[in-house]
């Protein structure tokens, strides 16, 4: 009988704080863990936009400690072993390793595909066939990246500089990496843009288990042998005492800069499918229903000579007089007011919060 195809396993990583959608996106629950483009969080849309390819019971999710409860109560048709939590954030290196523990102990062969909770798709079932050529590159021993065609020169984006071509799909170009970009000013950003030659870097992984712990080894040898020391662990009486004793050692590494930078066998797969990081108040302001005004209201708005500005209420009127391209975020406790096109600096008013100790602003 012919050999069986490796499983398909899904990393959802789930654990940052969202500063730039505070005051709405807190410490205590987070942008993920919202309802901010529908009535589902956008963890449930994460998981409903891939549940058509992988089963629930493969696909896991890594986040904070704090928020493993909330996860479980959200995703109820996972299992309760597939919510990973974190003692502490130690970037997504480790948050990845993690997650390929314990889909190891289920298919040491399978792919993993690595996912944020915190993204916006407006063409999932195009994502999902993306997704599939992807794992058939993968398979291969390649590590696939998804790369996002651009439609301006974003400067909040790194970007991936493709290489030559190495096979196409059907209709899928497959190209090899050339180099990775860290987030560009506004001249490059454009001539990244006319180039044609660059992809925004979504953060969208697949791999199989055995192609990443080559990569670990090789790129990562100490944080490698920290994630065999849990991974000997789980599933024994030693599972507990070891992550902790582990994970406290284990130091912040991104994926990008601790392996997709430093690897030979990067690939990329360029894609549209209406992506967006939803990283501000601003992409917020671009995704949600428009009125007349071309403004955004969440809540009750009054608005006299007020256009394409983002309006968020909280069971009280907000009434806005000559406003243009602002942001109104009103969360009971908080309000904060800025011009959309400084949004990106709202993690700087959480900065301040921690400086001076507001900690229930957090």
């Amino acid at each position: 009988m012919p050999k069986s195809k490796p499983s398909i396993f899904a990393l959802i990583l789930a654990g940052g704080s969202g500063t730039r959608l505070w005051p709405r996106s807190r410490q205590h629950q987070p942008k993920q863990l919202l309802p901010l483009l529908s009535n589902r969080t956008m963890l449930q849309e994460t998981v409903d936009r891939i549940r058509p390819i992988i089963p629930a019971d493969h696909i896991f999710v890594v986040t904070n400690a704090r928020y493993a409860a909330t996860v479980r109560r959200q995703l109820p048709e996972l299992p309760h072993r597939n919510i990973i939590g974190e003692l502490d954030g130690r970037g997504t290196a480790p948050s990845i390793g993690l997650g390929g523990l314990w889909m190891q102990k289920l298919d040491p062969d399978a792919v993993m595909i690595s996912l944020h909770a915190d993204h916006f798709i407006g063409k999932p079932k195009e994502f999902r066939r993306v997704l599939l050529d992807a794992v058939r590159v993968a398979r291969d021993g390649s590590l696939v990246t998804l790369g996002i065609k651009p439609d301006r020169p974003e400067t909040g984006y790194g970007y991936i500089h493709r290489g030559e071509l190495v096979k196409r799909l059907g209709d899928q170009e497959v190209y090899r990496v050339a180099q990775f970009m860290e987030k560009p000013n506004a001249a490059t950003a454009a001539r990244f843009v006319d180039s044609g030659e660059y992809y925004w870097n979504s953060g969208i992984f697949a791999w199989k288990l055995t192609t990443l712990w080559e990569e670990y080894a090789t790129h990562q040898p100490i944080l490698c042998e920290q994630l065999q020391q849990i991974g000997a662990a789980l599933g024994t009486t030693r599972e507990q005492a070891t992550l902790k004793r582990i994970w406290r050692k284990i130091k912040n590494e991104t994926i990008d800069v601790g392996i997709m930078e430093k690897s030979k066998r990067v690939v990329t797969l360029p894609m549209e499918v209406g992506w967006s990081d939803v990283g501000s108040w601003a992409t917020l302001h671009d995704l949600l229903p428009h009125d007349t005004n071309l403004n955004v209201v969440v809540g009750e708005h009054l608005g006299i000579d007020t256009s394409s500005s983002l309006i968020y209420g909280n069971n009280r009127l907000i009434a806005t007089v000559g406003l243009k391209d602002i942001i109104i975020v009103d969360t009971g406790d908080a309000v904060l007011i800025c011009p959309k096109h400084r949004a990106q600096d709202v993690k700087y008013i959480v900065e301040a919060l921690k400086k001076s100790k507001k900690n229930r602003y957090l």
